[in-house]
């Protein structure tokens, strides 16, 4: 019997989910498909649910639509296709995945160390924890 929730429960159904309620004041779930470039407004609710899987080449669109972290979108509907091997080339080429706000804390890092590619220390690592409370 074929499932008919192949990616329901997903972490990028589950962000989708989130996000859309987030953004409910601002706009409709209709509006965010159509600014994503969807046709069928029921898109959203189908990814959502699992029952359609986001394609990496609608992840740029839908994140302008959700304004959302493009990387953060890709990484999630990376893992939705459950190839890990998918996930382990795209690591090998382009390294992490980062999202703009790590990519804000990065560059923090690098003026704060006038560039000089500083190693994570026990220190610096509680340092961070600490401002996480962890």
């Amino acid at each position: 019997m074929a499932r008919t929730k192949p990616y329901g429960g997903t972490d990028v159904a589950a962000f989708l989910t989130h996000r859309i309620a987030e953004l409910k004041p601002r706009k409709s779930q209709a509006e965010i498909a159509a600014e994503a470039g969807f046709n069928n407004a029921n898109m959203m609710s189908m990814l959502k649910a699992g029952t359609s899987k986001l394609a990496l080449d609608r992840v740029p669109d839908l994140a302008r639509a959700l304004d959302c972290d493009p990387a953060r979108l890709f990484r999630l509907a990376l893992l939705q296709s459950g190839h890990e091997t998918s996930r382990a080339v795209v690591t090998e080429v382009f390294g992490g995945l980062v999202t703009r706000n790590e990519n804000t804390w990065l560059e923090a890092i690098r003026v704060a160390s006038d560039e000089t590619d500083p190693s994570l220390t026990s220190r610096a690592r509680a340092a961070i924890f600490a401002i996480f409370g962890k």
